[in-house]
């Protein structure tokens, strides 16, 4: 399995949507394309491991595109590929250099192997199953421009898209979702990455880089009161009856610190983005609205930084200990007696 740097793939095509589109006829057309796969990691699991064996493209008219993956052994007819081997600029590719009509798709849908120990999550409790619905997952719609070599790389935010139905150690094990999944055009993505001053966590009460300290990234120009927490309101487990407050803006993606105090997202959209540190992460639940203060008070200054990416950039953005300044000493008064 080739692994490949975020801008390895770069070719001049469009950014691939989550939303449904019409579009021109153009299937007279066709485009050359590879699809790679990436991921933000999930701090709570050592291993996310997938065998993919194709990726259909359903045309607007309900006709489907199938490519095949060319697993690495040719016994198999899936590649098997842990996600968490593909974190940041770094990429597996699945699908190579095929030919596909120029237009707008309805969908993008995964196809994942059926067979027994080929999905897998391993994590404090062990191996648990990786049982995906119907052995897809549905991405939604996208459109391939007219440019003659195009790739695209479908990014997984696993501490969104994974979650555990049921226990832990059940039957039930874990599902993929397409929340938190994103295609993009690799000639219009961006990176962003940074550290965290040491000092930061050892201001903060809660922090520690095992468990508690995350960095939030959300689009947009958004002030430090209205920053949330993780939340899927189209999970069949949502709370509907604890709503996300209305101001709040909800994160696009997060990560956790790597044992150096580096983060990095390696696969965006361009645009202005909000960018925090926060050591009050551990119990963010992927689904629920928490209500947590991402950025609580009292707390370290200089936690939220806003940054604008262009396409091709690769972004830094570090979050650095600022010493408050010193409370001056209380001026003595000094009383005059008159004579």
């Amino acid at each position: 399995m080739k692994t490949l740097p975020l801008m390895a793939l770069s070719s001049a095509a469009l950014l691939l949507t989550a939303c449904g589109g019409g579009g021109d006829d153009s299937s007279t057309q066709t485009a050359t394309v590879s699809f790679a796969v990436s991921d933000a990691p999930v701090d709570y699991a050592s291993s996310v491991t997938i065998g993919f064996t194709q990726v259909e493209l359903v045309q607007q008219n309900g006709e489907s595109i199938f490519l095949d993956v060319n697993p690495d052994d040719p016994s198999a007819d899936y590649e098997q590929i842990d996600l968490l081997d593909y974190q940041g600029a770094n990429s597996a590719l699945i699908i190579t250099n095929q030919e596909i009509p120029v237009g707008t798709y309805q969908n993008l849908i995964l196809h994942i192997s059926s067979e027994s120990n080929v999905n897998f999550v391993d994590d404090a409790d062990g191996t648990q199953d990786l049982k995906q619905p119907s052995n897809r997952l549905r991405l939604g719609s996208f459109t391939v421009s007219n440019e003659a070599t195009q790739a695209f790389t479908i990014e997984f935010d696993l501490r969104s898209s994974l979650v555990m139905r049921g226990n832990s150690g059940s039957q039930n094990g874990y599902i993929l979702k397409p929340h938190g999944v994103s295609i993009l055009s690799n000639s219009d993505v961006v990176s962003l990455s940074g550290t965290v001053d040491q000092t930061l966590l050892d201001e903060g009460e809660t922090c520690s880089t095992e468990t508690s300290s995350y960095v939030y990234l959300y689009q947009g120009l958004v002030s430090g009161s209205e920053l949330g927490d993780l939340v899927d309101e189209n999970d069949p487990e949502f709370d509907a009856t604890n709503p996300v407050p209305e101001g709040v803006v909800t994160p696009y993606a997060s990560t956790a610190l790597d044992e150096t105090l580096n983060y990095s997202f390696g696969f965006l959209p361009t645009g202005d983005y909000t960018v925090a540190f926060t050591c009050n992460g551990a119990g963010d639940d992927s689904i629920q609205y928490d209500g947590q203060d991402i950025v609580p008070l009292p707390s370290p200054a200089d936690q939220v930084h806003e940054v604008t990416l262009t396409a091709g950039e690769e972004g830094v953005v570090n979050f650095e200990y600022i010493a408050p300044e010193p409370t001056p000493d209380p001026v003595e008064e000094t009383t005059t007696t008159s004579l």
